[in-house]
């Protein structure tokens, strides 16, 4: 009897240390909460169907936190369109697939997003800080708006999510790039 109140008493500890880290959520147990960089150059060839366009772009962002309470600032610029632009977004979906809007990067009087999402200027750098709020969905994707962010970062540090800039001629979106991740472990 004395012989395995010893080795109860030897794993206590580590028992202890599980039930912590079992207690912990999984984003502040496995590192999820630090920074992370994603960028990607959008072109016509990546949208579904591909276009023929000299338009090209660029985002660059950054995930702060987890769950609904993290942050994405991102830097945006586009050039080139074919046609004016109507909006900009950030899809969930894989490469070559299209997929729902999670957030908006920008708009235009036409199609201008939700409150406090800045108008698209060709050639401009736009950079914004977006929070949970700023979230529009895709429900039928399971994405619920105005408090989903830790879905949207989920879908973005999955490889799931891409952006892409719409304008008059391509409703649909003229140029496309999937976010890939651009920073070190």
């Amino acid at each position: 009897m004395l012989k395995y109140a010893r080795r109860l008493a030897l794993c206590a500890p580590l028992l202890a240390l599980l039930a912590i880290v079992i207690g912990l959520p999984a984003s502040v147990a496995f590192g999820d909460e630090d920074s992370r960089s994603f960028s990607t150059r959008f072109l016509g060839l990546n949208e579904v169907p591909p276009n023929i366009t000299d338009a090209t772009a660029s985002l660059r962002l950054t995930i702060d936190g987890s769950g609904n309470s993290a942050t994405i600032t991102y830097t945006f610029t586009f050039s080139n369109l074919r046609a004016p632009v109507t909006q900009a977004h950030i899809h969930f979906a894989p490469t070559k697939v299209s997929g729902g809007i999670m957030v908006f990067l920008c708009g235009t009087a036409a199609s201008p997003g939700p409150a406090g999402t800045p108008t698209c200027v060709s050639g401009t750098t736009i950079t914004r800080t977006l929070k949970a709020s700023d979230v529009v969905g895709p429900t039928a994707q399971g994405i619920a708006p105005g408090v989903d962010m830790g879905s949207v970062v989920q879908a973005i540090r999955a490889g799931d999510a891409y952006g892409n800039v719409h304008s008059t001629m391509f409703p649909g979106g003229e140029a496309r790039g999937q976010l890939v991740r651009s920073d070190r472990d």
